[in-house]
């Protein structure tokens, strides 16, 4: 009996050492499972690789320009002239935006469909009634014979009288006929300068400015460039570290006593920045503007050339080329590029009618 008791004893002994042993062995061991990261990240800068990463390219897309002399008076696409309404002829543009695109590594197709003094109206009517056209009974649409494109990027005029009707219905007609070919295009929509008093007119094209939320529902992507350009002329935002001193002519052409409203270079090249990064999400702040008075891609982009054709009215002078000579100034330019992009100060525009304010 004492011997059977001494066994249990024995065996109870070596049992309560192999768990105790287990026991002790398991806790110097990092348990597998628990991958939970509880270090304070907060204060960690973004990755902006991922961001560049994520961002679109325009390589290999083709881009159509849709518009007036808003879009081509600053060189974002070169002027063609009204009589030329051929697709090869107005093919491969080679003006601002497709600078910015090409150096960043990004070789795209620009179609250049700017016509002057035309609304969206115009493009849409089968022939056109703009009797100021010199294609005048041609049919804008109708001429594209190859309508594939993977954006189209739309800029409407600065026309008070423009009714909600005819814009969105435009809007819609240019959408649908794109879309034919392409179901999967993309659109943008460009507010220009002269829609933010701007202009020579004092009124604003309301139905136009307080549908731009709707058209975005819509899934276009809107860029708001006017409002950018006219907020630095009225003295409404500051730009960042700049060295210049800023008006109108900073970014306003003077041709005559009625032509103060058109974009200069400087303001071709912020359209074709603001619409780069609205389509590609990459930043404005670091992109190249080199190129914009390279006169050996462009006799066009020569500063002094320019200066001196669209700066004759009242002896006016512009301070533009010390602007893209001051990095501080263009830091500052493309930081406010982005800030705009940004909050989309468009979905909360509820503007009256001039006669109601």
């Amino acid at each position: 009996m004492k011997r059977f008791s001494r066994l249990i004893f024995i065996l109870l002994f070596v049992f309560s050492s192999v768990v105790l042993f287990s026991a002790c062995r398991g806790q110097t061991e990092t348990p597998p499972d628990d991958t939970t990261d509880t270090s304070d990240t907060s204060s960690e800068p973004i990755n902006q690789d991922k961001i560049t990463d994520d961002a679109s390219s325009l390589d290999g897309k083709k881009v159509i320009f849709i518009g007036n002399s808003f879009i081509y008076y600053g060189q974002t696409v070169f002027e063609r002239s009204w009589g030329i309404n051929t697709q090869e002829m107005r093919s491969n543009d080679t003006g601002y935006f497709y600078q910015l695109c090409k150096a960043n590594g990004e070789d795209v197709s620009v179609t250049n469909w700017t016509f002057g003094s035309h609304s969206l109206a115009n493009f849409c009517q089968h022939p056109c009634a703009n009797k100021n056209c010199k294609s005048y009974g041609s049919d804008h649409l109708g001429h594209l014979t190859d309508s594939y494109f993977d954006y189209v990027i739309i800029s409407g005029g600065r026309k008070s009288t423009t009714t909600e009707e005819a814009f969105l219905g435009s809007m819609e007609t240019l959408m649908e006929f794109f879309r034919e070919a392409n179901p999967d295009v993309k659109f943008v929509y460009l507010c220009c300068s002269g829609s933010h008093n701007i202009s020579v007119d004092p009124s604003l094209p309301v139905n136009v400015l307080n549908n731009l939320k709707t058209i975005e529902k819509w899934g276009v992507t809107v860029v708001d460039w006017g409002k950018l350009v006219a907020d630095i002329i009225n003295g409404d935002v500051e730009i960042p570290g700049a060295k210049e001193t800023y008006n109108k002519n900073s970014f306003i052409v003077a041709n005559s006593q009625k032509d103060g409203y058109h974009p200069n270079q400087l303001t071709g090249y912020i359209t074709s920045l603001m619409t780069y990064c609205a389509i590609t999400g990459k930043s404005a702040v670091g992109q190249p503007y080199g190129f914009c008075s390279d006169t050996s891609l462009d006799g066009r982009f020569s500063f002094d050339s320019y200066i001196s054709e669209h700066y004759v009215y009242g002896s006016a002078t512009t301070n533009y080329p010390e602007i893209f000579a001051s990095e501080e100034d263009m830091k500052g330019i493309q930081t406010l590029a982005d800030k705009y992009l940004a909050e989309k100060a468009f979905i909360n525009y509820n503007f009256k009618p001039l006669e109601s304010n």
